[in-house]
């Protein structure tokens, strides 16, 4: 691990390639925890996909969070790139698209930047493997500003 999962730089990310209904019948999320505002890359033969979220200065955690140096929890970066995976999760293995995929664990994860607001960060999940009929693993990253921000595996549980 350590290594982009993809060159971002050689990525059209200037348009969102799902629809918002897509997206949103695709993950419960709302609220505080809706943490993509898009999906700007989706490669199904490659089993990829980048999303991402705009954080504004005024961001709901910024204030709190290290106050005076505000920078974004790592737990949102890691539910940022389960959301992204999730929708990759169902996209690509043939899950029900209404049942919930839930965190069943993380492997050799390193937070490798910060992120600080205003910012964009992307999420990035890829290479799906799906054990059985309720588990899935993959590779997920995140970045901000070109930096590798996040780096682990997921484990994913259909419940």
């Amino acid at each position: 691990m350590g290594k982009p999962l993809v060159d971002l730089t050689a990525l059209d990310l200037s348009r969102d390639v799902v629809t918002e209904a897509d997206l949103r019948s695709t993950l419960p999320h709302r609220g505080h925890f809706q943490l993509l505002d898009g999906i700007c890359h989706l490669d199904l033969e490659r089993k990829l996909a980048v999303g991402y979220k705009d954080w504004g200065a005024d961001a709901w955690w910024a204030k709190d969070h290290v106050p005076g140096n505000p920078i974004m929890p790592g737990v949102l970066m890691i539910e940022g790139v389960a959301q992204v995976a999730t929708f990759l999760i169902k996209k690509t293995s043939g899950w029900e698209i209404d049942r919930f995929v839930g965190l069943a664990g993380l492997n050799e994860v390193r937070f490798r930047g910060m992120v600080v607001p205003p910012a964009r960060i992307y999420f990035v999940a890829g290479d799906v493997r799906v054990s059985g009929r309720r588990l899935a693993r993959m590779p997920a990253q995140a970045f901000c500003n070109g930096l590798m921000t996040l780096d682990l595996e997921l484990l994913g549980a259909m419940l």
